[in-house]
């Protein structure tokens, strides 16, 4: 049976009897991007670990009031989410302009009395008044103006009611940076000059997180949060052609990243790449196919639809059609929708992934499951530097179309002699990670 957090009347929301409240901003409930719905569940699922009677609610941009599963172990958790959003649809309580008026007034109010009435108007600044914290993950690596300066400003302005109502906020395990523009970076160190806790999930962005605030708050570490997700096989692996019976022994693995091969929401290479990313794969398939003896799966781990700059099954399916007859017999497309933890357990069936989407990455690494990272950004190289994997990453900023193949056949070669260890820092990883939220959550203060 799933079990009802004290949020789940949708309305009205009775946040009168949490036993510890716990509330989480850059949380995604209905994502096509599996990496985004993993750092939730991931969250929710390490916080009950914590604090197995912590009463969890989602503050996001949403269109409703309702409540949404999580697997959280053998159990099923109902979570609240309370809305917010910018569509002139919306209903006056959940529209951001208004809870930035409620949250404003209630900052400029002395009288408790008052203060309680004003959080009444609206769901968002009552759930915050009465939280005993509030964390905000942006989405792992939202915390930069990388995918434009408006998303920025939107996570900003989020971040800005919880401050306003309770003058303190929890930065999650994330990326912080780069920064593009000048004031990105000053809006990011504003925020952060005011978090109580502000924890990185990796070393390059800590540093940059702490050249923004100097030496007046401490930059903590972690491992990505993901590292945690539980992997959940599901009732059957859909494949494009299907598979023979008997299998085909060792199974290497591609994450094909829509957002890389149609050159960003701006389609015209939006991240700066040195590397001609839909030239690639296609070469890399044939030289692997050449030296392995067994299958490709391209594997999707961003589900948008067709026609979308972030479809992962189309441009798996543009990848294999334009391989020769005799390549395509053996690149086969994993076509299941499946969330979170059941592309996580389909990617734990591969012996080498080679990942363009971060937490497809994540996904192998901690299965033990040695993964290029064929990366676009920063974000890679500390996250991969967390087990030990640090020089497993292609960046396609730096490298060219041949570099690529060549390191990448090369680190194919390594894989036996990487694994053992891998799979020992996999699991100290998510020793780590439950000790860094028994730490925030009991004490208030991870060292």
């Amino acid at each position: 049976m799933p079990e009802h957090s004290c949020f789940s009347t949708p309305a009205p929301l009775n946040i009168r009897t949490f036993i510890m409240r716990v509330l989480f901003l850059g949380i995604a409930v209905s994502s096509s991007n599996r990496g985004v719905l993993a750092l939730g569940s991931s969250l929710i699922g390490l916080t009950r670990q914590s604090v197995p009677t912590a009463e969890i609610g989602l503050l996001i941009g949403h269109n409703r009031t309702e409540v949404v599963p999580f697997r959280v172990g053998e159990t099923q958790l109902l979570v609240p989410v309370i809305p917010c959003r910018l569509s002139p649809r919306s209903s006056p309580k959940d529209h951001l302009l208004w809870i930035m008026l409620v949250a404003l007034a209630y900052r400029l109010t002395p009288s408790a009395a008052l203060r309680r009435r004003l959080a009444g108007l609206a769901p968002w600044v009552e759930a915050i008044s009465r939280a005993d914290m509030v964390g905000d993950i942006r989405g792992g690596d939202s915390f930069s103006d990388i995918y434009g300066l408006s998303r920025f400003l939107h996570g900003f302005f989020l971040q800005a009611v919880v401050l306003l109502v309770r003058g303190d906020i929890a930065q999650m395990p994330q990326t912080y940076g780069p920064y593009k523009s000048g004031l990105a970076r000053a809006l990011a160190r504003f925020l952060l000059l005011r978090s109580g806790t502000i924890i990185a999930r990796d070393l390059a962005s800590r540093q940059v997180a702490q050249t923004l605030v100097g030496t007046r708050k401490k930059i903590l570490l972690s491992p990505d949060v993901a590292f945690s997700l539980q992997p959940i096989p599901p009732q059957a692996i859909h494949l494009d052609p299907p598979q023979a019976e008997g299998g085909a022994g060792k199974i290497i693995g591609i994450n094909v990243n829509g957002l890389m091969f149609n050159g960003g929401y701006n389609r015209k290479n939006m991240f700066g790449l040195k590397l001609d990313y839909q030239a690639l794969l296609p070469e890399l398939i044939r030289t692997l196919l050449d030296r392995h003896p067994g299958e490709i799966w391209l594997i999707p781990h961003t589900f948008a639809l067709p026609g979308s700059p972030e479809s992962d099954p189309e441009a798996s399916r543009l990848v294999r059609e334009s391989l020769p007859p005799e390549a395509q017999a053996r690149v086969r497309i994993v076509t299941g929708d499946y969330d979170q933890h059941e592309i996580k357990a389909v990617i734990g069936k591969c012996s080498f992934l080679i990942g363009s989407r971060m937490h497809a990455c994540i996904a192998a690494l901690s299965q033990g499951i040695p993964c290029v990272g064929v990366a676009y950004s920063m974000k890679f190289r500390g996250v991969f530097e967390s087990v030990g994997m640090q020089d497993w990453i292609v960046d396609g900023r730096d490298h060219t179309h041949g570099d690529a193949i060549n390191r990448i056949l090369a680190l194919h070669q390594q894989c036996d002699v990487v694994r053992e260890d891998l799979n020992r820092r996999a699991n100290e990883t998510r020793i780590e990670l439950r000790r860094v939220f028994d730490e925030l959550l009991k004490s208030g203060n991870p060292s």
